[in-house]
This record gives structure tokens, C-alpha cells and sequence, in this order.
């Protein structure tokens, strides 16, 4: 289950976040920025969301002992099943530790394969 953080944006909840967890998502956020065209960042369901076309892409959170990307697509989810080598595939949460982290490829395709969805959308 994710901690609750009291945080209104992005930057306060990763100030709230444990030391070892800020240092794992910090590049991933950074990489989830970079990928995104316009990307927007804001808390939503208590934590960081990043948005392309005011469509929420992509989430990150913490959890005691894992941190999370969510996907927030679950037929994203079932089609990258076999694909990601990377962490362990929950739903449309990837989960991953500091000893089994995500690597900067894997944030990438799942940030493509997402912007391909919406930009899918009729």
C-alpha cells in the first residue's frame, strides 16, 4: 500500500519521500519530463502525475518497501506483460526497488507507448 504524503505538488512530496527513494525516482521523473512533449506535472490521487495533452500518462509513488511507475493503462499493461524484464508488473503498476531498479529504456517505452495511446484517442 502507498504512504499518504501531505503534498499539493510534485516538489513537496518528493521532499517528503525517504532519501533512498527521492534518489530512485528522482531520474525517472527527469527521464517521464523529458519524454513528454509540454508535459505537466501535478498530485492526483495523492501522488505525482505527469499529463500530455491534459490526459494523465503516467504516475509515480512510494511505498514502504518498493517504489512505483503506473502505467495507468491496463491494456498497455497486458500488451508490455512479457515485454519488460524490468521490476515486477502488478496490474498497471510496475513496482522496483533500489536493488531492481527500472532502467531509463524501460521508462521510455512505457512513456511512448502511452503518448501513442492518447494520441490514438478520437
Amino acid at each position: 500500500m502507498e504512504r499518504g504524503y501531505d503534498a499539493h505538488t510534485v516538489n513537496e512530496y518528493f521532499a517528503a519521500i525517504p532519501e533512498e527513494q527521492r534518489a530512485l525516482l528522482q531520474p525517472i521523473r527527469e527521464t517521464i519530463l523529458d519524454a513528454i512533449p509540454d508535459s505537466e506535472e501535478h498530485i492526483g490521487y495523492g501522488v505525482p502525475i505527469f499529463d500530455y495533452r491534459r490526459h494523465g500518462l503516467v504516475g509515480l509513488s512510494v511505498a514502504q518497501d518498493y517504489c512505483s511507475l503506473h502505467l495507468m493503462s491496463p491494456p498497455l499493461a497486458r500488451a508490455l506483460k512479457d515485454q519488460l524484464t524490468e521490476g515486477d508488473l502488478v496490474g498497471a503498476t510496475l513496482h522496483f526497488t533500489a536493488d531492481d531498479p527500472i532502467s531509463e529504456e524501460t521508462v521510455r517505452l512505457i512513456v511512448a507507448r502511452r503518448i501513442a495511446e492518447v494520441d490514438a484517442r478520437p
